[in-house]
């Protein structure tokens, strides 16, 4: 890479940085053990055949491209002998090393060395994207497939080249089969380009409507079940109703502060760096001017229309799911502060910026520190039982089955007794999973059917019990109990309790 003024040098230094960081992913204990209670959920999932992968998803509220991903890569795993979660953790580190590629090639040639150094450095330490990285689930190629679709938008607007068309096509389906939420924001990016094409070039709304019936065409093979996901999610739903305050951390998780002030802060650094830029691109093209804004714009309708949804129906909105519209918040950014020529607005917009950026890496580096020693935590308590041969565990909740399917293989098992979870019949789990079954209501009686062994319970909150147990953790609503030895009802007893 050519350095050809100060701009270069400090975009050099901070492209620099985001490759130590990757390096770091590699090394980083992060990677050795569960850091998200869906990352569970994720390995016993893939483990199955593909068939009952499919099957799976489709019953899921997520769509199924990440675990087509992941179960090749379990397959690669499988064949060279690694360990199945270091092996996924390395998929989700490929995209931000595609990215990293993309910025110091692409994104460098059109917007220069600053640009690239900025959005890179972005990626790495702001939000949560770092944990994101890592973890065993479907964000990172989200991410990815967002931004290409994006960079394309960029290239339609500038060039209006036919292979930009085709790619924006192309991974607006990859969005779409990926995360929901990263459809949504490739159907902004699309919205955006209608209005640039109604404003500046009327004639090419043909090629859109080429191109957005293309993306639907693609995505025709799932329609039906999306349809289907969303019928579950608008009548039951596990995400808690939409409040003031957390609509404002939710609108500034580009900058990701758990502190209300902090977060009204960095809502009005974006808007201060968006009167900057307008300011000082008086004499620019307005087409470019439109271009620049066009991510800021895409990112704040992704939290918009979801909002809008939720205030309707039933709250949909998680703050994780805005990672790959934040990426595309920050490549806008980036855009903008390299395209700033006035030297008193350049320092200003890099003081605003570094704000930002001190916000974003002080939150996330603390998130980073809590997940890791909970990560730490967790797998002591699951090694625990499992490396203990007088252990049994009890799934006491239909919904946490799939999650702790895998351990059905190292440990004596129990789960409640159900048609299907899924959409997966629990006999056809038992050709890969070795685990026991009990009615409902009849718990205490698996308790007292193994008498002399150290029980361990994971439910939704404390388990109802006749028996007695205390609690060892509480893992994202999931609690894990354990049996007290000298509190277990009698035969006598516990026939008496129930017949009460």
């Amino acid at each position: 890479m050519e350095i050809t003024s100060k701009r270069d040098f400090l975009g050099m230094i901070f492209f620099a940085l985001s490759v130590v960081i990757l390096g770091y992913m590699f090394l980083t204990p992060l990677n050795n053990y569960i850091m998200h209670v869906d990352e569970y959920f994720t390995i016993s999932v893939l483990t199955l055949p593909i068939g009952d992968i499919l099957n799976i998803t489709s019953w899921d509220v997520h769509p199924p491209l990440y675990y087509f991903l992941g179960k090749i890569a379990i397959n690669v795993a499988d064949t060279f002998g690694l360990d199945y979660l270091h092996t996924l953790r390395v998929l989700s580190i490929i995209p931000y090393i595609i990215i990293l590629a993309i910025s110091a090639t692409k994104i460098r040639k059109d917007f220069g060395l600053l640009t690239a150094g900025v959005f890179t450095f972005s990626m790495a330490v702001m939000t949560e994207f770092f944990a994101h990285f890592l973890i065993a689930r479907m964000y990172s190629w989200a991410i990815l497939f967002l931004i290409i679709s994006f960079i394309a938008f960029i290239e339609i607007i500038k060039t209006n080249d036919k292979k930009a068309w085709i790619i924006l096509t192309v991974f607006s389906a990859l969005c779409a089969y990926t995360h929901y939420f990263a459809a949504i924001s490739a159907g902004c990016i699309y919205l955006s380009l209608f209005v640039y094409l109604i404003k500046y070039e009327r004639k090419d709304l043909k090629i859109w409507i080429v191109s957005a019936i293309g993306a639907v065409i693609l995505y025709l093979p799932w329609i039906q079940i999306l349809m289907r996901q969303m019928t579950q999610v608008k009548a039951a739903y596990w995400i808690r109703q939409l409040n003031p305050e957390t609509f404002i951390k939710t609108l500034s998780y580009f900058a990701y502060t758990n502190d209300m002030k902090l977060s009204l802060v960095a809502i009005a650094i974006a808007i201060a760096l968006i009167i900057i830029y307008k300011r000082d691109s008086k004499d620019v093209d307005e087409k470019e001017r439109f271009l620049v804004l066009s991510g800021m714009t895409v990112y704040f309708l992704t939290v918009i229309l979801p909002v809008i949804f939720s205030l309707k129906f039933r709250p949909i909105l998680m703050p994780r799911y805005l990672l790959p519209a934040t990426a595309v918040m920050w490549l806008s950014i980036s855009i903008l502060f390299a395209k700033i020529k006035n030297r008193k607005r350049f320092m200003i917009s890099a003081a605003l910026i570094a704000v930002l950026l001190v916000m974003g890496f002080t939150t996330s580096m603390t998130t980073n520190d809590i997940i890791y020693h909970s990560g730490v935590h967790q797998k002591e308590i699951m090694d625990n039982i499992t490396e203990d041969p007088n252990s049994v565990l009890i799934v006491n909740n239909e919904n946490l089955i799939m999650y702790f399917l895998s351990y059905a293989n190292q440990t004596d098992t129990y789960f409640q007794n159900i048609p299907h979870i899924f959409g997966e019949n629990l006999t056809q789990l038992h050709k890969y999973y070795d685990f026991k079954s009990f009615e409902k209501g009849e718990i205490d009686w698996v308790i007292l059917n193994n008498t002399g062994k150290d029980i361990y319970i994971i439910s939704w909150n404390k388990p109802v019990l006749y028996s007695d147990t205390e609690k060892i953790d509480t893992w994202t609503g999931a609690t894990i109990s354990k049996v007290k030895p000298d509190n277990r009802l009698t035969a006598s007893k516990l026939i008496n309790a129930t017949q009460k």
